[in-house]
């Protein structure tokens, strides 16, 4: 395989995780700025996975029914800009609502099909997987300490003119990402083998546990920081530290994946999670809670690496996208509307100790359950027709 082909890869993770960077560690900041409470705010953050659960499997439906992945990827990250960008003039929760609502519809399929052209180039070394990602950790935390100044500078306000520009250099490099290589196929046929896999229950399940303590802790983080007294520059450089302490485990993770498959990887996520959390629980100053950041890269790197690797390896043929589909719904979508619809409600109620603590229990529970055996699959035939 020659190097320069995966290149697109490279610049696509490092721009849109760059955009990303720029907004997301300050977004809830600024709906409090804008007098939202926390139950709102939860709302607000619950959306995206309120919409993955919707669209996501129809995405990934669409994308390998009409193999339209590389038409499709650039257009859904320029829906996912435009009202972004326009919620930078709103002041009241209804037209917020209404434009990230717009937003989580677009942002739904990115990640499954950006995944999915990146493991068709790498073909049967999927394990490099990680290798590719790891520049979106190095762009979220170059463009989060960054942003973290700037916005400390200029306000709240300069992320919703800086995330469009930098959004434009992902579209650009998306339109050179190719569609995934897939086998005909009955698509809706292969979907329902697909879930009816004991082993995809599982692997979704515990995806799922995992995913809600790390949306009750993702969701909170920044206003947490805030009360605990870190400035906005404090929070970006939360963000920064978290963004290095992915690249040994991306770098690392093909080793590992190679070797022993991606469970220990994601057993190292749910106890990783349970221990940052409970790091916050005790912290008595922000300095703690930028120690715990370390503790990222065993969490949300090990567990989107090794989920991807999974899904990636549990598909039937012609299913890729609909794979990656299935585990983005878990860990962005169910998990996330679960989380954030209670996690406001929680923190605003009985504070960030039971947030957190509530988050680090089901951490350790979807650890356990990746521990346990799993059942191999049988083979299965699917009726073409």
């Amino acid at each position: 395989m020659k190097s320069n082909l995966l290149l697109t890869p490279k610049m696509f993770y490092f721009f849109w995780f760059t955009a990303l960077g720029v907004y997301a560690p300050f977004i809830t900041l600024y709906y409090q700025e804008r007098g939202l409470d926390l139950a709102q705010i939860g709302l607000l953050l619950a959306l995206p996975g309120i919409t993955q659960i919707v669209a996501g499997p129809l995405w990934g439906l669409l994308a390998d029914a009409l193999h339209i992945h590389r038409r499709l990827l650039p257009l859904v990250i320029i829906g996912t800009i435009i009202p972004v960008t326009l919620i930078g003039v709103m002041d009241s929760f209804w037209p917020i609502l209404l434009l990230a609502a717009c937003s989580a519809v677009f942002s739904v399929p990115i990640a499954a099909l950006s995944d999915t052209a990146t493991l068709t180039l790498l073909g049967e070394r999927r394990e490099q997987y990680g290798a590719q990602r790891v520049w979106g950790a190095i762009g979220w935390g170059i463009s989060s300490i960054i942003s973290g100044v700037i916005v400390q500078q200029f306000g709240l306000g300069i992320m919703f003119w800086i995330f469009p520009l930098v959004g434009a250099c992902a579209v650009l490099a998306s339109l050179r990402l190719p569609g995934a290589e897939l086998v005909e196929s009955h698509v809706l046929g292969t979907a329902r083998t697909l879930l009816q896999d004991a082993r995809w229950v599982r692997f979704l399940f515990c995806t799922l546990l995992i995913g809600c303590a790390g949306s009750l802790m993702h969701g909170f983080l920044s206003i947490y920081l805030a009360q605990l007294g870190a400035g906005k520059g404090q929070i970006g450089l939360a963000y920064t530290i978290a963004s290095i302490s992915e690249l040994p485990v991306m770098a690392l993770a093909p080793v590992v994946l190679r070797r022993w498959g991606a469970r220990p990887l994601l057993v190292c996520a749910g106890l990783a999670y349970a221990l940052r959390l409970t790091i916050y629980i005790i912290a008595p100053s922000p300095e703690w809670a930028l120690g715990a950041q370390l503790l990222h890269g065993l969490c949300f790197a090990a567990i989107w690496t090794a989920g991807v690797h999974e899904a990636q390896r549990l598909a039937l043929p012609g299913l890729a996208a609909t794979a990656q589909s299935l585990f983005s719904t878990a860990l962005f979508g169910v998990a996330v509307v679960i989380a954030n619809s209670v996690g406001g409600v929680i923190y605003q109620n009985m504070g960030s100790t039971a947030l957190f603590g509530s988050a680090a229990v089901l951490a350790l529970v979807g650890a356990v359950g990746f521990m346990l055996p799993f059942e191999e699959r049988k083979a299965v035939s699917v009726a073409v027709g």
